[in-house]
């Protein structure tokens, strides 16, 4: 479980907020639809209806593909709605290699890699 939660809460495309631009409804949208293959009946679907999960908790799980459904077809025109359709240990190791901090706890921040961060022999001028 905590593989899913880290990976519907992370993604490089997914903001994260600080003070003055957090809402309510930007908070339930940042987070990532993905498809679990067998792991999604294990797991009654969280997975992929997460959005759907955040926006309406106390729903029964037993609703949440007709809801993500509706939800997609709602949010996503309006570019809205996340979803990765790449297979999940695919994900898993994108999402390690990419996904390591955000620069400021100030507007709107977007996961940076390490590997972005220039290494002080880079840096010095000759």
């Amino acid at each position: 479980l905590v593989l899913y939660t880290w990976l519907q809460h992370s993604d490089s495309s997914v903001p994260h907020y600080g003070e003055g631009e957090w809402t309510w409804v930007k908070g339930a949208l940042s987070t990532i639809d993905r498809p679990y293959g067998i792991f999604d009946f294990f797991h009654h679907t969280i997975g992929s209806t997460h959005v759907a999960h955040h926006l309406f908790h106390e729903m029964p799980w037993y609703n949440a593909v007709k809801a993500t459904a509706a939800l997609k077809a709602y949010l996503e025109p309006k570019g809205l709605y996340n979803y990765d359709p790449t297979f999940w240990p695919v994900a898993m190791w994108r999402i390690a290699k990419t996904c390591h901090y955000v620069e400021s706890r100030e507007g709107v921040q977007y996961y940076k890699s390490l590997e972005d961060v220039p290494l002080t022999k880079d840096t010095k001028k000759d």
